[in-house]
């Protein structure tokens, strides 16, 4: 049977896979083949679950937790959910307003399908996380991508939606994968404002939340519960804050019609998450804390060492990201160094040519740049900005 035999479904042609992990791929298979590749692709810590969680995991098994669990999560962790949000930002949820999921995107495709019909306009930020517009097409709505720009340092602005009062949902993703923007308080109530004012959700992913280096505390949508109960839906992730990318833990917080439709969309695809994993995710959230505060701050230290060094390599300019743990340099003046039509040919260059994987700003609606995770060790960022300074020179003093 040939390609041409098999007839898949038409929402498949407006959807690419995730080209994050087509970077994973790429750099796997020239690390296969003998290569040593700094890879700054991954979003994934590169430290290890704290032993509390993993012991946790340990027990329930134990304990025979090796069954079907409720659709939106065992109670346990969704009051866990709950608390952590009135303890931190008064936010009022109960654990009927909450739904666990296989990670935060799966927790976001719940949503969409609950949510997004065909035609509908749903506005993403640019740049974006690679699964927003993605997921929106695969529902059939039309994703409307509005420019956070540089020299705003890529914060999304409520005055740009302007132009858009018909969207059915506003995506905001704060800290921001890719930029590591954060959106300060003052816009995030222009952005409730407009929300209101026009009838859309606001569906805010904060999977980055934990890893907000400041000036000040994070800024959460969850302060605005009250203002945005009914058309707020909150999204976050065990995966970044805890190490626990394997575990595939995500939830949402929002108004109980919503939490009951993911129950409904969730209970003909996974059913829930892993019960050893639901476990483990209490753990995670009730125990200690320190290991949290750790991989800040030394995420903060790579982070300040990376743009320091990446802003001394000709071709390359790149703001401090208040958040996150990626970088987004714009790669403009490189380019045109090499000769690179896009950031495409560029990314490409940098592996084929020194061994050094990153990921194209085309993924992420924003040409000309290129992202870095600083979720690895300082001896190997070291090692691939010492391959970049090689190949594009040292930027003149």
């Amino acid at each position: 049977m040939t390609r041409s035999d098999v007839h898949l479904a038409r929402r498949l042609e407006a959807v690419s896979v995730s080209p994050t992990l087509a970077v994973m791929m790429e750099a796997k298979a020239l690390r296969e083949r003998g290569v040593d590749v700094v890879d700054f692709g991954p979003g994934e810590p590169d430290f290890d679950t704290p032993e509390n969680i993993k012991r946790a995991a340990v027990v329930a098994l134990q304990n025979n937790l090796t069954h079907y669990t409720d659709t939106g999560g065992i109670l346990d962790l969704r009051r866990a959910i709950a608390a952590r949000y009135r303890d931190r930002w008064d936010a009022a949820w109960g654990p009927d307003e909450v739904v666990s999921g296989c990670g935060g995107k799966n927790v976001l495709f719940l949503i969409a399908m609950a949510l997004f019909e065909p035609g509908d306009r749903v506005a993403i930020y640019a740049p974006y996380w690679v699964s927003f517009p993605e997921q929106v097409k695969l529902c059939g709505a039309v994703p409307v991508v509005v420019a956070a720009r540089e020299a705003d340092g890529f914060v999304p602005r409520a005055r740009d939606l302007e132009a858009h009062r018909d969207l059915k949902a506003i995506i905001v993703n704060s800290p921001c994968n890719p930029s590591g923007a954060v959106i300060p308080p003052d816009e995030l109530e222009r952005l409730a404002e407009f929300a209101a004012s026009s009838g859309s959700w606001v569906i805010s992913d904060e999977t980055y939340d934990t890893f907000h280096y400041g000036p000040g505390s994070f800024a959460s949508f969850a302060s605005l519960h009250a203002r945005l109960r009914d058309r707020l839906v909150l999204v976050n992730s065990f995966s970044k804050t805890y190490a626990m990318t394997g575990w595939r833990v995500g939830y949402a917080l929002g108004p109980r019609p919503l939490m009951e439709a993911l129950r409904k969309v969730q209970s003909h695809d996974a059913t829930h998450t892993s019960s050893i994993s639901q476990a483990a995710a209490v753990e995670a959230l009730n125990g200690p804390q320190d290991s949290v505060a750790s991989m800040r701050e030394e995420y903060r230290r790579r982070r300040d060492e990376l743009v320091r060094s990446l802003n001394r390599i000709r071709g390359l300019t790149c703001q401090v990201p208040p958040g996150s743990f990626y970088v987004f340099p714009n790669v403009t003046g490189a380019m045109a160094a090499l000769g690179c039509a896009d950031s495409i040919e560029f990314a490409r260059r940098l592996m084929s040519e020194i061994g050094v994987a990153t990921v194209p700003g085309e993924a992420f609606g924003a040409p000309g740049y290129v992202r870095l995770s600083y979720a690895l060790s300082l001896d190997r960022i070291r090692a691939g900005v010492e391959r970049l300074r090689t190949l594009l020179g040292a930027r003149e003093s």
